[in-house]
């Protein structure tokens, strides 16, 4: 009778903390929709479901993502090192998973601060590894050209002169047509992306084309969304305009891109 009681609580302590890892991840749409001040709560939550239960992967993959997007939204080197943790911990504990594999990669590049080259290039390395290892997962096809996109020059060409269209035209393509109810604009900026891929190679026809390709993808419903689109559609008309502000900067700077619902609340 003592060994199921301990049975049950021990499931019920797993049940708890995949409560607390799906309310946090709930909650972490709603920031990436624009509502950064729920941010602390997110992590919080996360954090008492590692608690609870140090191996859910799903959790800890999650929190590491979480911890990444607060390093470069608000520039916290704590957060950046806890993603790092977090990502390094799920390849211990499961070292197939490529999608932790090129996060960590991504976290490595930002630690270098371009300046550890080792650090730097073993960060490249695991983000292609993970390409290698899985070339048909959209999240490694995206981690490096985005995590790419900052790089200067002697960077790009210390990764082999690195071209991410092919891998933003992949993406792109598995987005095509497709909503999301957590990422309403996925198929509007990855278009618009790829457009801007084309045109830092100077096919300025081909990126042209896919800036009208992004215009053209049909409103979303919901109220909010659309006050989020309208902000996209602004900086893709600019850009097909002639505008010099790059599609990385301002709306599409950061991670929400994507999900932008509430852009009321994003941080100024």
């Amino acid at each position: 009778m003592r060994y199921l009681i301990l049975s049950l609580v021990l499931m019920a302590g797993q049940q708890t903390s995949k409560q607390l890892a799906d309310k946090g991840h709930a909650i972490f749409m709603e920031v990436l929709a624009g509502d950064q001040s729920k941010l602390p709560e997110v992590i919080r939550i996360m954090e008492e479901a590692r608690v609870a239960d140090e191996k859910n992967i799903t959790n800890l993959y999650n929190l590491g993502r979480v911890y990444f997007y607060d390093s470069l939204t608000f520039n916290n080197p704590q957060s950046l090192s806890k993603a790092e943790a977090m990502f390094a911990r799920i390849l211990e504990l499961e070292p197939g998973r490529t999608e932790a594999l090129a996060f960590h990669g991504s976290v490595l590049t930002a630690q270098s601060q371009g300046r550890d080259i080792a650090k730097f290039m073993k960060g490249v390395e695991e983000m292609k590894a993970a390409i290698a290892k899985d070339p048909r997962n959209i999240n490694n096809r995206i981690v490096l050209p985005f995590t790419s996109r900052g790089f200067p020059p002697q960077a790009i060409a210390a990764m082999g002169n690195y071209d991410p269209t092919a891998d933003l035209e992949f993406v792109s393509n598995a987005f095509d047509q497709n909503m999301f109810f957590y990422a309403p604009h996925a198929d509007v900026v990855m278009k618009a992306f790829v457009g801007e891929a084309y045109l830092k190679k100077g096919d300025t026809e081909k990126a042209n084309a896919k800036f009208k390709a992004a215009l053209a993808v049909p409103q979303p419903a919901d109220a909010g969304e659309r006050k989020g689109r309208e902000l996209l559609d602004t900086a893709i008309t600019a850009r097909l305009n002639g505008g010099t502000v790059p599609l990385g900067s301002g709306i599409f700077s950061g991670c929400h891109s994507c999900h932008v619902s509430k852009p009321e609340k994003l941080t100024k």
